[in-house]
């Protein structure tokens, strides 16, 4: 059973919980939804907010329910849950129905989005700005060989209204 914690009394290594750990991120409702493996990620505040900014390109058939929602989860699991990670960063829900995957039980938060009861520690987030990566800003410029399709990522910043502890 998650509990909910205050934001101030909350700590997660990121470089840690992408290394070792993994963390998936889900966007619509417990009727319609989809979820992708994250790999790009960060915390921080802004406009006075604790906030999450993930990073999703565009062909990616949860950039669709990014779009279509207004809140969006991150999820972070244990290396216990390493293949589910493992196949939701590999296969799309245009091929495989991720509604249904065995090991993991989506869970609806106020009919807003759902997260994993299975999950030590979701953030639940609401969308408040998104941004389009523009190659004219990229400085570095070894950073497009990550985009040889050209398919910038679309990144969107995400409120924490909630966060979620099963430990």
């Amino acid at each position: 059973m998650h509990k909910s914690i205050n934001y101030k009394n909350f700590s997660i290594d990121i470089f840690k919980a992408i290394g070792d750990d993994a963390f998936i991120l889900a966007s619509g409702t417990i009727e319609d939804h989809n979820c992708m493996t994250v790999a790009w990620a960060s915390l921080g505040f802004l406009w006075r907010r604790p906030m999450a900014f993930v990073y999703v390109r565009p062909q990616r058939y949860t950039y669709l329910f990014m779009e279509k929602y207004d809140y969006f989860s991150i999820n972070f699991f244990t290396n216990d849950y390493s293949d589910v990670i493992k196949l939701c960063g590999t296969y799309s829900g245009r091929d495989i129905n991720k509604m249904k995957l065995e090991k993991i039980t989506p869970i609806d938060y106020f009919n807003k989005v759902i997260y994993y009861k299975e999950a030590k520690t979701v953030l639940i987030c609401k969308k408040v700005y998104y941004q389009d990566l523009d190659p004219a800003n990229i400085i570095d410029k070894s950073v497009f060989k990550l985009y040889p399709l050209k398919d910038f990522h679309r990144i969107y910043y995400g409120e924490i209204i909630e966060i979620l502890s099963n430990s």
